[in-house]
Protein backbone atom coordinates (compact mmCIF):
# COMPACT_ATOMS: atom_id res chain seq x y z
CA UNK A 1 0.00 0.00 0.00
CA UNK A 2 2.11 3.24 -1.22
CA UNK A 3 0.62 6.43 0.40
CA UNK A 4 -2.89 7.02 2.04
CA UNK A 5 -5.33 4.05 1.06
CA UNK A 6 -7.91 3.70 -1.89
CA UNK A 7 -11.04 3.50 0.81
CA UNK A 8 -15.19 2.93 -0.96
CA UNK A 9 -17.63 4.30 1.71
CA UNK A 10 -20.99 1.88 1.21
CA UNK A 11 -24.02 3.11 2.37
CA UNK A 12 -26.63 0.16 2.09
CA UNK A 13 -30.19 0.83 1.87
CA UNK A 14 -32.84 -1.72 1.43
CA UNK A 15 -36.38 -0.71 0.04
CA UNK A 16 -37.69 -3.52 2.60
CA UNK A 17 -38.31 -2.51 6.66
CA UNK A 18 -40.25 -4.74 8.62
CA UNK A 19 -40.21 -2.47 11.56
CA UNK A 20 -40.59 1.17 10.22
CA UNK A 21 -41.97 0.95 6.63
CA UNK A 22 -39.69 2.70 4.07
CA UNK A 23 -37.68 3.79 6.71
CA UNK A 24 -34.56 5.22 4.39
CA UNK A 25 -37.06 7.67 3.24
CA UNK A 26 -38.74 7.94 6.10
CA UNK A 27 -38.30 11.94 6.97
CA UNK A 28 -36.38 12.33 10.05
CA UNK A 29 -36.46 16.23 11.47
CA UNK A 30 -37.55 17.24 8.33
CA UNK A 31 -34.81 15.11 5.90
CA UNK A 32 -35.10 11.46 4.73
CA UNK A 33 -32.96 9.39 7.08
CA UNK A 34 -30.27 8.26 4.76
CA UNK A 35 -29.47 11.76 4.04
CA UNK A 36 -27.93 11.87 7.37
CA UNK A 37 -25.46 9.13 6.56
CA UNK A 38 -25.18 10.75 3.07
CA UNK A 39 -23.84 14.13 4.33
CA UNK A 40 -21.75 12.34 6.96
CA UNK A 41 -20.09 10.65 4.71
CA UNK A 42 -19.77 13.44 2.00
CA UNK A 43 -17.64 15.22 4.85
CA UNK A 44 -15.06 12.31 5.37
CA UNK A 45 -11.81 13.76 2.71
CA UNK A 46 -10.48 10.75 2.79
CA UNK A 47 -13.41 8.17 1.16
CA UNK A 48 -12.20 8.06 -2.69
CA UNK A 49 -15.63 6.87 -3.89
CA UNK A 50 -19.25 7.02 -1.81
CA UNK A 51 -22.11 4.57 -3.06
CA UNK A 52 -24.99 3.48 -1.93
CA UNK A 53 -26.32 -0.20 -2.02
CA UNK A 54 -29.90 -0.77 -2.91
CA UNK A 55 -32.53 -2.55 -3.84
CA UNK A 56 -34.75 0.39 -4.43
CA UNK A 57 -34.93 2.76 -7.27
CA UNK A 58 -36.49 5.13 -5.55
CA UNK A 59 -33.48 5.23 -2.73
CA UNK A 60 -31.02 5.29 -5.43
CA UNK A 61 -32.58 7.68 -7.51
CA UNK A 62 -32.13 10.35 -4.26
CA UNK A 63 -29.33 9.61 -3.20
CA UNK A 64 -27.78 9.93 -6.09
CA UNK A 65 -28.99 13.89 -6.47
CA UNK A 66 -26.19 14.13 -3.84
CA UNK A 67 -22.75 15.57 -5.62
CA UNK A 68 -20.66 13.13 -5.09
CA UNK A 69 -22.70 10.08 -3.88
CA UNK A 70 -23.00 6.91 -6.37
CA UNK A 71 -25.77 4.80 -7.23
CA UNK A 72 -24.69 2.29 -10.19
CA UNK A 73 -26.65 -0.46 -10.11
CA UNK A 74 -29.09 -2.02 -7.96
CA UNK A 75 -28.40 -4.62 -5.34
CA UNK A 76 -29.70 -8.10 -6.46
CA UNK A 77 -32.93 -9.31 -4.81
CA UNK A 78 -30.85 -12.05 -2.98
CA UNK A 79 -28.93 -9.92 -1.12
CA UNK A 80 -31.56 -7.04 0.08
CA UNK A 81 -33.98 -9.01 2.38
CA UNK A 82 -33.86 -9.05 5.36
CA UNK A 83 -31.77 -12.18 6.22
CA UNK A 84 -29.11 -11.50 3.94
CA UNK A 85 -25.75 -10.44 5.99
CA UNK A 86 -23.93 -7.38 5.80
CA UNK A 87 -20.93 -9.32 4.18
CA UNK A 88 -22.72 -10.00 1.08
CA UNK A 89 -23.65 -6.72 0.62
CA UNK A 90 -20.38 -5.47 1.23
CA UNK A 91 -19.11 -8.27 -1.36
CA UNK A 92 -21.25 -7.71 -4.16
CA UNK A 93 -20.27 -3.47 -4.49
CA UNK A 94 -16.63 -4.22 -4.28
CA UNK A 95 -16.98 -6.46 -6.78
CA UNK A 96 -18.70 -4.71 -9.00
CA UNK A 97 -15.76 -1.97 -8.65
CA UNK A 98 -13.35 -4.28 -9.40
CA UNK A 99 -15.12 -5.33 -12.41
CA UNK A 100 -14.92 -1.57 -13.48
CA UNK A 101 -10.98 -1.49 -12.39
CA UNK A 102 -11.62 0.45 -9.25
CA UNK A 103 -9.64 -1.47 -6.45
CA UNK A 104 -9.88 -0.29 -2.66
CA UNK A 105 -8.12 -1.15 -0.11
CA UNK A 106 -10.64 -0.54 2.82
CA UNK A 107 -14.08 -0.62 2.62
CA UNK A 108 -15.63 1.91 5.46
CA UNK A 109 -19.73 0.72 6.18
CA UNK A 110 -21.66 3.75 7.11
CA UNK A 111 -25.40 2.26 8.00
CA UNK A 112 -28.57 4.69 7.56
CA UNK A 113 -30.25 3.56 10.65
CA UNK A 114 -26.89 4.94 12.85
CA UNK A 115 -27.96 8.92 11.48
CA UNK A 116 -26.13 10.93 14.55
CA UNK A 117 -22.26 10.60 13.96
CA UNK A 118 -20.17 13.85 15.26
CA UNK A 119 -18.35 15.36 12.92
CA UNK A 120 -15.34 14.01 11.58
CA UNK A 121 -16.10 10.53 13.05
CA UNK A 122 -15.57 8.95 9.82
CA UNK A 123 -12.20 11.14 9.86
CA UNK A 124 -11.56 9.93 12.98
CA UNK A 125 -11.96 6.22 12.94
CA UNK A 126 -10.18 6.13 9.49
CA UNK A 127 -6.87 7.83 10.87
CA UNK A 128 -7.09 5.31 13.97
CA UNK A 129 -7.11 2.56 11.42
CA UNK A 130 -3.86 3.89 9.85
CA UNK A 131 -2.11 4.43 13.09
CA UNK A 132 -2.50 1.75 14.26
CA UNK A 133 -2.01 -0.66 10.91
CA UNK A 134 -5.16 -2.13 12.13
CA UNK A 135 -7.68 -4.64 9.80
CA UNK A 136 -11.07 -4.07 11.40
CA UNK A 137 -12.22 -0.84 12.92
CA UNK A 138 -15.93 -1.07 14.83
CA UNK A 139 -17.32 2.09 16.67
CA UNK A 140 -18.27 1.04 20.23
CA UNK A 141 -19.58 2.08 23.70
CA UNK A 142 -19.86 1.49 26.66
CA UNK A 143 -22.16 -0.84 28.08
CA UNK A 144 -23.61 0.38 31.55
CA UNK A 145 -22.34 -1.41 34.70
CA UNK A 146 -25.68 -2.29 35.67
CA UNK A 147 -26.11 -4.27 32.43
CA UNK A 148 -22.50 -5.58 32.60
CA UNK A 149 -22.70 -9.37 30.95
CA UNK A 150 -21.36 -10.81 34.07
CA UNK A 151 -24.82 -10.20 35.98
CA UNK A 152 -26.67 -11.42 32.20
CA UNK A 153 -28.54 -14.42 32.67
CA UNK A 154 -30.03 -16.96 29.99
CA UNK A 155 -33.41 -18.37 30.95
CA UNK A 156 -34.69 -22.63 30.09
CA UNK A 157 -38.05 -23.50 28.89
CA UNK A 158 -38.74 -24.20 32.23
CA UNK A 159 -38.30 -20.61 33.31
CA UNK A 160 -34.94 -21.62 35.02
CA UNK A 161 -32.41 -19.26 34.79
CA UNK A 162 -28.22 -19.21 34.51
CA UNK A 163 -25.07 -16.90 33.99
CA UNK A 164 -23.88 -16.44 30.70
CA UNK A 165 -20.46 -16.06 32.28
CA UNK A 166 -18.07 -18.76 33.71
CA UNK A 167 -18.71 -19.02 37.37
CA UNK A 168 -14.39 -19.28 37.68
CA UNK A 169 -14.56 -15.61 36.11
CA UNK A 170 -17.68 -14.25 37.60
CA UNK A 171 -16.78 -10.78 39.67
CA UNK A 172 -18.65 -10.13 42.97
CA UNK A 173 -19.25 -6.58 43.06
CA UNK A 174 -19.61 -4.06 40.62
CA UNK A 175 -16.53 -1.98 41.76
CA UNK A 176 -14.46 -4.30 40.01
CA UNK A 177 -16.04 -4.83 36.88
CA UNK A 178 -13.69 -4.36 33.71
CA UNK A 179 -15.65 -2.35 31.15
CA UNK A 180 -17.41 -3.83 28.76
CA UNK A 181 -18.48 -2.73 25.43
CA UNK A 182 -21.41 -3.13 22.22
CA UNK A 183 -21.36 -2.10 18.86
CA UNK A 184 -23.03 1.04 17.92
CA UNK A 185 -23.06 0.70 14.34
CA UNK A 186 -22.04 4.11 13.24
CA UNK A 187 -18.63 2.99 11.29
CA UNK A 188 -16.97 0.14 10.69
CA UNK A 189 -13.86 -0.27 8.41
CA UNK A 190 -12.56 -3.43 7.12
CA UNK A 191 -9.41 -4.19 5.14
CA UNK A 192 -10.95 -5.06 1.55
CA UNK A 193 -9.13 -8.97 1.52
CA UNK A 194 -11.24 -9.83 4.70
CA UNK A 195 -14.41 -9.21 2.84
CA UNK A 196 -13.45 -10.95 -0.15
CA UNK A 197 -12.70 -13.68 1.69
CA UNK A 198 -16.25 -13.25 3.92
CA UNK A 199 -15.26 -11.89 6.82
CA UNK A 200 -16.79 -8.70 8.12
CA UNK A 201 -14.71 -8.22 11.01
CA UNK A 202 -11.15 -10.24 11.65
CA UNK A 203 -7.51 -9.90 12.01
CA UNK A 204 -6.31 -7.26 14.32
CA UNK A 205 -9.93 -5.30 15.07
CA UNK A 206 -9.97 -2.10 16.92
CA UNK A 207 -12.59 -0.19 18.64
CA UNK A 208 -13.17 3.33 18.65
CA UNK A 209 -15.11 4.32 21.78
CA UNK A 210 -18.00 6.61 20.61
CA UNK A 211 -21.09 8.46 22.51
CA UNK A 212 -24.00 6.16 22.71
CA UNK A 213 -26.43 6.21 19.74
CA UNK A 214 -29.22 5.67 18.24
CA UNK A 215 -30.23 2.78 16.20
CA UNK A 216 -33.03 3.25 14.47
CA UNK A 217 -34.90 -0.94 14.04
CA UNK A 218 -38.66 -0.15 15.74
CA UNK A 219 -41.10 2.59 15.58
CA UNK A 220 -39.91 3.22 19.04
CA UNK A 221 -36.30 3.79 18.11
CA UNK A 222 -38.17 6.60 15.62
CA UNK A 223 -39.25 8.37 18.56
CA UNK A 224 -36.63 8.60 20.04
CA UNK A 225 -34.64 10.09 17.41
CA UNK A 226 -37.23 12.17 16.81
CA UNK A 227 -37.05 13.61 20.63
CA UNK A 228 -33.08 13.70 19.83
CA UNK A 229 -33.57 16.06 17.05
CA UNK A 230 -36.51 18.07 18.88
CA UNK A 231 -34.10 18.54 22.15
CA UNK A 232 -31.37 19.92 19.49
CA UNK A 233 -29.22 17.67 20.05
CA UNK A 234 -28.10 18.37 16.31
CA UNK A 235 -29.00 21.28 13.94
Amino acid sequence: MNGFPEILGIIPARKGSKGIPGKNLKLLGGKPLIQYTIESALECKWLNTIVVSSDCEHILRISGQFKGIEAPFIRPAEFADDSAPAILVLSHAVKYYQEQGKKFDYVCLLQPTAPFRSKNLISEAIIRVMQTKADSLVTISKIPDKYNPNWAFQMSNDEQIFRIMKKEILVPCRQQLADTFYRNGKVYIIRTELIQNGILLGGKIIGLVTEPGINIDTQSDWENAENYIRNGAIT
